[in-house]
C-alpha cells in the first residue's frame, strides 16, 4: 500500500512536471558553468531568473501553439507562429538577462559589451527550444502510454463480455444435450432412468456453481468428464470401449471451465452415437510444470468415413473461440480425421497456475 501510494504520488502530473523543470535548471546550470568555467550558483540563479520565461514558452507552444495549428494538420500556420513565438521568447531572455538577473546579481564590471548579437541570439532561441522538444518528448510518450493502457483495458473488458456471451452459450448447449440423453432413456422406459437423473443432477451442480468462476482446476473439471462418462456408459452398456489417461503431476493447474468436457462431449455425439457396432474412445490428460496437454479421440463408423470433412458443431466452434480469447499465442489444437478415426490434440504452455484475471 505505501509502495502504491508513493508511485502514485510520483505519477501524478504536477509532481512529474514540478521534478521535470527542477530537473532542467540544475542540468542547465551545471552545462553552462562547466563550459564557462565560472561558479555553478552564478548559472543557478540565471536559471532561476528565467525559468517563468521558459514555462511560459513551454506551455503555451505544447498546450495551445500544437493542438491548434498541428494536430489540426495547419502545418504553414505552425512553423509561422513557432518562429515568431520562439524569437520573441529569445528576444524577451536577452531582457530579462540584462534587467533582471545582471542588475541584481552580476558586478557591473562583469557585464558584457553587447546585449544581443546574432550569436546570443541563435543561443538563445536554442535555450528556449530545447526544453520545449525535451518536454513535448515526455508528454507525448506519457500520453500514448496512457491510450495505449485505456486501449488495453477496452481491449480486456470486451474479451471478458465476449467470454461471458460464450459461456452464455455453452451452459444451454449442455442442457439441450443432457436433457436429450434422458429423453432417449425415458422413451426405453428403461430401468437405468433414475441413476441418470442422479449423475444429471450431479452436472447440473458443476454447471450452476463451478462454471461462474473464470477458471477451475483440473481436478474438477476430470470429475465433470468422469461423471459424464459414467453417464454415457449407462446408454452403451458394455458395447462401447472407454480408455481415460491422467498424467497429472499439478491437480491444481487451472483452466477455463468445461473446455475439456466439449470434446469429450463430440466423441460421444459425433462418433459413438452414430456407430452400431464397437465404438472406442481414448482419453489422455497430462499436466507437467507449464504444459497442459489434452488429446481425445474417437472411432468413426464405416459409412461416415469416407468424406475427410470436419464438420464443427456450436460446442466446438465456442470452444475455439474461448481458447483465441483466452490463450490467443499460448495454444495449439490440432484436429484430425483419418480412415476410421477422429482426433484433436490441445497443448496450453502458458502457466496453468496463472490467473486468467491477470493475465487478461
Amino acid at each position: 500500500m505505501l509502495m502504491k501510494s508513493i508511485y502514485q504520488f510520483f505519477n501524478s502530473r504536477p509532481v512529474i512536471h514540478f521534478l521535470f523543470w527542477i530537473l532542467f535548471v540544475l542540468m542547465g546550470s551545471f552545462i553552462f558553468s562547466y563550459q564557462q568555467n565560472f561558479p555553478y550558483q552564478f548559472f543557478l540563479l540565471n536559471f532561476l531568473v528565467h525559468l517563468p520565461l521558459f514555462m511560459l514558452f513551454t506551455y503555451g507552444v505544447i498546450y495551445f501553439v500544437v493542438p491548434r495549428f498541428l494536430l489540426k494538420q495547419k502545418y504553414w500556420h505552425f512553423f509561422v507562429i513557432l518562429i515568431l513565438s520562439t524569437s520573441i521568447a529569445a528576444l524577451l531572455r536577452a531582457i530579462v538577462s540584462r534587467y533582471v538577473y545582471f542588475a541584481l546579481f552580476i558586478p557591473e564590471i562583469l557585464y558584457p559589451n553587447e546585449w544581443i548579437n546574432v550569436d546570443i541570439f541563435f543561443i538563445n532561441v536554442f535555450w528556449m527550444i530545447g526544453p520545449t522538444i525535451v518536454f513535448a518528448m515526455f508528454k507525448y510518450y506519457r500520453d500514448w502510454l496512457n491510450s495505449q493502457a485505456l486501449a488495453n483495458e477496452s481491449e480486456r473488458k470486451q474479451l471478458v463480455s465476449e467470454l461471458q456471451v460464450l459461456k452464455a452459450q455453452l451452459n444451454p448447449h449442455f442442457l439441450f444435450n443432457t436433457f436429450n440423453n434422458l429423453y432417449v432413456l425415458a422413451l426405453q422406459k428403461s430401468d437405468k432412468t433414475p441413476e441418470v437423473i442422479s449423475k444429471i443432477s450431479d452436472l447440473f451442480h458443476y454447471v450452476l456453481y463451478e462454471c461462474n468462476s473464470e477458471e477451475i482446476s483440473v481436478e474438477k473439471e476430470i470429475k465433470l468428464i468422469s461423471d459424464y462418462i459414467q453417464l454415457e456408459q449407462l446408454r452403451y452398456s458394455d458395447r462401447l470401449s472407454i480408455s481415460f489417461k491422467k498424467e497429472i503431476d499439478n491437480p491444481e493447474c487451472l483452466i477455463p471451465p468445461m473446455m475439456l468436457y466439449t470434446f469429450v462431449e463430440n466423441c460421444f455425439k459425433h462418433g459413438c452415437s452414430n456407430d452400431l457396432g464397437s465404438p472406442w474412445i481414448k482419453l489422455l490428460i497430462r499436466v507437467k510444470g507449464s504444459r497442459f496437454e489434452f488429446e481425445a479421440s474417437n472411432s468413426i463408423p464405416n459409412a461416415t468415413s469416407t468424406s475427410d470433412e470436419i464438420v464443427e458443431g456450436v460446442g466446438l466452434s465456442n470452444i475455439k473461440r474461448r481458447l483465441k480469447l483466452i490463450y490467443p499465442k499460448d495454444h495449439v489444437l490440432e484436429i484430425n480425421r483419418k480412415a476410421n478415426e477422429f482426433h484433436i490434440r490441445l497443448e496450453i504452455s502458458k502457466d496453468c497456475n496463472q490467473r486468467l484475471a491477470a493475465n487478461a
